[in-house]
Parts: C-alpha cells; structure tokens; sequence
C-alpha cells in the first residue's frame, strides 16, 4: 500500500478518545495475558494460537503508534480530544492501572523460559546460560551460578533482576549488572573454595558437568553404580575406578552428558575434573587413598546442603540474614511441572495479601534449611512418614505436619507451615495430599 493511501484511510479513522483506549487497552492485555501463559507451557501451541497472539501484540503496538500520528495530524482539529499517550513501554502511560509487560511478569516468563532449558538443552548451552563470568580463558561459572542452573528459582522480590543468565550476543537490560546477577559478596561458597587450587572462586565446565551429574541422580543410583564399579567388593574406589565411575553416570543423564564443543567453552573433555576435586576425595597424590562409600555419600549430602544455603543467600540478595514470606512460597512452588506451574505462581503471589504476611515475620536460614532437608530432597524420612500416615487412613493435617517435622530434627515456623497449607490446601478442608506436595517440592529437575 502506497504512503498516500495509507494517511487518506487513516483520515477516515474516527477520533478515539483516552477513555476509548484505555478500554481497548486493558481488552488486549486482558487477551495476551491469557493467551501467553498457555503458549508457554505448552510444547505445541497451535498455529491460530500463535497467530492470535502475534495479532494481539501486533494490534497494541499499532494502536499506539497509530495514536502518535493522530495526535501530530489532527492537533489543528482534535487537539483536546486526541491526547493520546506517548507510550514507550506501557508503565508511562499516565493513567494505567496496571503496567503492561512489568518486571514482575517479565519474571514469570523468564522462568518458565529458563526451567525448560534446564530439562530439554544440552549442558553446554545450560553453562553458557547461567555463567556470568566470561573471560580470554574461556566461560565459568561462581558458585551461585551452579546453584540457579541446578536448580529452579525465582528472582527474589524487591531485586532488580529478571532472570537467571544471558546467551552470547543477547541484549541486556540496563539494571541487569554483574553485582545483580553475581549476588551479595558474602554469597562465596566456603564449599566449594575446599577444591579450588587457584582461589578465583569460578567453575569450570567439567567440574560443572561433574556436580550437575550428582544433584541430578538419587542416592539409589548413586549407590549402584559406586558398587558397580568396585570391582574388588571393598566398599571403596581408586581413582581411576572413581574417574570410569563418574563418566558412566555422566552419560546416564540428559544434564550431564555433554562433550563441551561449544563456542567460548575451550573444552573437549568433560570428564576432565580438576585437580583441586580429586585431591579433596582422595587425598594427596603423593600418599592418595581410596574412597569409601561412606566418605562419598557423605560428599554428596554437602553438596545438597551447600546447594540449598546459596539458594537462600539467592533470595537474601540484600545479605540481611533472612528473607521474605513470599519468597520462602515462591522458592516452595519453583519446583513444580512447568503445565501448571502458572497456578502455583497464582496461589504464591496471593501469600502478601493473606493473613500470614501481616506479621511481618521472616524465614531465617536455618528455617530455610530445615525445611529443604526435609521436603526439597527425595528419600528423606519425613516424606516416608507422611506417606505411610496418609496410606493407612491418616490425615495430613497442619498438626501433624508440625510434630512429624519436629521429629525429623526440622524446627519449622508457623509460618512456613502456613505457606504450605495455603499453597497446597486449595479447597481450605486443613489437609494436604502428600503426592501433590512432594511432586512441586522435590526441585532438582
């Protein structure tokens, strides 16, 4: 269509005044909000899914630029009437009772986005996206970079950062900066400095392939193949024994079977675990010894332990000691399966206008903790106990929940309590379904 046609069909158009929008505008974000979440978790939307959506977002767009030329073309004629906002994003346009696109939900969709990466892209490209240190040597990652691409988690709120990692070449918001996406100082893990021999604090490839290998297997399988490979029957491995043991389960995993052929990666062997690891498990090379089941279990429950104190220095991005109700529910539905993980996000949202935040309690650490070893890890006796309960006639009621946890050694709040009965209790009955619950609460996807 020539330019000439195209302003004498607008001059055609009927003036639409601000109220007129408005009423357009919140219709179409009405209509993307809807259709968005469903796009998202879904792995094939459909083709007039997708085209209405496209459409939707494509017909705002055109109204408000249409409104620029309104109001540059009619002000000799219109000029009280077409006050049309000049609106870059829709936060500026005065009047709004909502912010079009805002963090909030710019959020949301980064971490659908970034839960599917986790499941279903390779581990090169899993590293690359949660790795915030890029150097001439190559790629790394800290220690809470490990954390966010083992495990699912919100952004923590009050923070300035929408999500977890960049891909090469992508465009970063102007408060996205290192120290957001880095964390507080303090947040350096005193763990994993144990096996860094050149103390730059970073991870490499190998060594991220080496631990994402371990938080993905259950101790089940962990176990059977550690006496798989004791050929010898003497309950412990050499380290040759150690190396054939771990590029086995390696392999036996979608997150760790990676080759490290990746742009920036500067890796060709990701079984190449550092020398810094192998002396920590095996001692030095000078007087080395094996390693026992035993020491490598107990190996394995440090790590899950330091995993789960940097994802609560993740949510205490201001270093204070202790975070936020909502924060402790988000953390509590992060696990949950990606088709319904927006109604897991609803409920969480609901938690400040509910009774329990008008306390203004907070969980602390060691709260936190408490309830990761008891709920955040598959196996653990606490969730034994509540299935057998709830087997045999038994009811999951806040009561027992409390004393069963205290019996575990799990010194929980009321609060956290709370959350999970307003999460989890949705027709308000006072009882939980222990499936339902530990299906979202086991997180390691």
């Amino acid at each position: 269509m020539q330019h000439g046609r195209t302003w004498s069909l607008f001059n055609q158009v009927p003036v639409i005044f601000p109220s007129q929008f408005y009423q357009f505008f919140d219709s179409a974000i009405s209509l993307i909000r809807t259709l968005e979440p469903k796009l998202i978790t879904s792995h094939h939307p459909t083709r007039l899914q997708l085209a209405t959506f496209t459409g939707s977002c494509s017909a705002f767009g055109w109204v408000v630029t249409s409104g620029e030329i309104c109001s540059s073309r009619k002000s000799e004629v219109h000029s009280s009437h077409c006050a049309w906002p000049h609106v870059a994003s829709a936060s500026e346009g005065h009047g709004l009772s909502f912010v079009f696109l805002s963090p909030e939900y710019r959020r949301n969709v980064f971490f659908v986005y970034e839960k599917r990466l986790r499941v279903h892209s390779p581990p090169e490209k899993v590293f690359e996206y949660f790795s915030s240190v890029k150097l001439s040597e190559g790629t790394f990652m800290t220690s809470l970079d490990l954390m966010r691409a083992a495990v699912p988690v919100f952004q923590p709120i009050g923070s300035s950062v929408i999500r977890s990692g960049y891909l090469g070449g992508e465009h970063k918001d102007a408060a996205e900066t290192t120290k957001g996406v880095l964390g507080p100082l303090s947040s350096r893990s005193i763990f994993f400095e144990l096996f860094d021999t050149d103390g730059d604090g970073l991870i490499s490839f190998p060594e991220y392939i080496f631990f994402i290998t371990l938080l993905s297997l259950s101790e089940s399988e962990v176990k059977s193949t550690f006496q798989k490979f004791d050929q010898d029957s003497s309950g412990k491995l050499c380290r040759d024994e150690f190396i054939a043991m771990m590029r086995a389960m390696r392999r036996s995993t979608s997150r760790g079977n990676g080759s490290g052929l990746r742009t920036g990666l500067k890796t060709t062997d990701p079984d190449a675990i550092g020398n810094g690891l192998v002396q920590y498990l095996f001692g030095d090379p000078a007087n080395e010894h094996k390693l026992s089941f035993e020491q490598f279990e107990s190996f394995l429950l440090r790590i899950k332990n330091e995993i789960d104190s940097l994802e609560f220095q993740h949510y205490d991005f201001t270093d204070c000691g202790s975070i936020s109700i909502q924060d402790f529910g988000y953390s509590v539905v992060a696990g949950a399966n990606v088709r319904r993980m927006q109604y897991f996000i609803d409920r969480a949202t609901r938690i400040v206008s509910s009774d329990i935040c008008t306390s203004g309690e907070r969980i602390n650490k060691d709260q936190f903790m408490a309830f990761c070893r008891i709920l955040k890890h598959e196996g653990a006796e606490f969730q034994t106990i509540i299935k057998k309960h709830v087997q045999g006639g038994g009811k999951l009621t806040k009561e027992y929940f409390e004393r069963i946890a205290m019996e575990c050694g799990a010194m929980l709040s009321p609060a956290q309590i709370d959350v999970v009965f307003f999460i989890f209790d949705v027709d308000g009955d006072g009882q939980l379904s222990p499936d339902e619950l530990l299906d979202v609460t086991c997180r390691l996807e």
